[in-house]
C-alpha cells in the first residue's frame, strides 16, 4: 500500500479518486489500516475523517502518533497534542530550552518540520532551524546543534536511541538519541533534505543547496562507510531536492517521490523502477 500526498490531495496508488481532495497534503503517516494526514487547510485527518482543525494561524506541517497521544508540529515552532478529539498546544514546548535562538535564514519564525519515534517510543522533534529536541518523561532536551540545520529526523525501527537526521552538512547520527556525529563521505555535496532508515542501511537525499539543480539519492551503511549513489533505475540527477517526507522505507521496500513521479525499490535501494507519473507535485508519501 502506498499513500501519496500531493499539492492537490492525498491518493492511494493506482486509484483515481482522492482520499482527500483539493488541498495540499503537508504530511501523511501510517499504513493502509491506520493513517493520519495534515493538510493545507489546517485539518487533521484520521482514516478519511476530519477529526480536528488547527486554531487560526497555525499550519500543521507534520504528524506523529504515539501510544498516548497524537502530536502535530506546526509553523512558528508550535507543537500540539490531540487527545480524544481535543487539540491543545503543548506548553512545555512553547518554552523549550534554547527557543530564543531558533531562526530561519529568511527571517521568519522557525517551524516544527518533522518528528520521529525511536524503538523506545521516545519522541524527537526537528525544528527548522532549531536542532532536534528529545521529548520523554523527563522533559525536553536539546540534542543536535542548531548549526547543523536539520531538515528531517528519523529513527531506526528496532534499535533504541538510534536516531538520524538529514542536515545541511550531511547525515547526523546518534547511538543514544543525544550525542550526534556528522557523515558526508561519498556525497557530491552535503546539503541533505530527506532520510529513511532500514534495518542495516540509510537512504539520504543530497544536493548542492536549497535552490539546487543537482540532487541525488544515496545509500549508505547504518553507521559508517561512504555513501553510494542510488541511480540504477533512478535519474542520475534530480533538478532540485528530493524533499523532506518524500522518501519512505518499510522493510526492504523503499519509495521516493520527486516532482510528478514515484519510484519503488524492493531491494533496499539497490535498484528502482518508476511506478506512477503525471501526478500533481508530490509533497509526502508512505509505503
Amino acid at each position: 500500500m502506498v499513500l501519496i500526498g500531493t499539492t492537490n490531495g492525498l491518493y492511494r496508488l493506482d486509484e483515481d479518486e482522492p482520499l482527500i481532495g483539493g488541498t495540499r497534503i503537508n504530511h501523511v503517516w501510517g499504513d493502509e489500516d491506520d493513517w493520519w494526514a495534515v493538510d493545507g487547510k489546517g485539518r487533521i485527518h484520521h482514516n478519511g475523517d476530519v477529526v480536528a482543525t488547527m486554531p487560526d494561524g497555525a499550519v500543521p506541517l507534520c504528524i506523529q502518533p504515539t501510544p498516548e497521544t497524537v502530536w502535530i508540529g506546526a509553523n512558528e515552532a508550535r507543537l500540539f497534542a490531540l487527545e480524544k478529539d481535543q487539540l491543545t498546544e503543548d506548553e512545555f514546548f512553547a518554552s523549550a530550552p534554547g527557543r530564543d535562538k531558533w531562526y530561519t535564514p529568511w527571517g521568519a519564525p522557525a517551524d516544527v518540520r518533522s518528528m520521529a519515534l525511536d524503538a523506545d517510543q521516545t519522541l524527537y522533534v526537528n525544528v527548522h532551524v532549531g536542532g532536534i529536541l528529545r521529548y520523554d518523561d523527563t522533559g525536553l532536551v536539546p540534542t543536535l546543534d542548531i548549526s547543523a540545520d536539520a531538515h528531517q529526523v528519523a529513527a531506526h525501527p528496532e534499535q533504541q536511541g538510534a536516531v538520524f537526521a538529514a542536515c545541511a552538512r550531511g547525515l547526523a547520527y546518534s547511538h543514544n538519541g543525544h550525542d550526534f556525529e556528522i557523515r558526508n563521505q561519498g556525497l557530491h555535496a552535503p546539503y541533505c533534505r530527506a532520510v529513511a532508515v532500514l534495518e542495516d542501511r540509510v537512504l539520504l537525499s543530497a544536493s548542492t543547496g536549497p535552490s539546487t539543480q543537482r540532487g541525488r539519492l544515496y545509500v549508505g551503511g547504518l553507521w559508517e562507510g561512504e555513501f553510494e549513489p542510488a541511480t540504477e533505475g533512478l535519474p542520475d540527477w534530480f533538478d532540485d531536492n528530493v524533499n523532506t517526507h518524500c522518501l519512505s522505507a518499510r522493510g526492504t521496500t523503499v519509495h521516493v517521490g520527486h516532482g510528478d513521479t514515484l519510484w519503488r525499490s524492493d531491494d533496499s535501494g539497490e535498484t528502482w523502477g518508476g511506478i506512477a507519473s503525471k501526478l500533481a507535485k508530490i509533497t509526502c508519501l508512505i509505503g
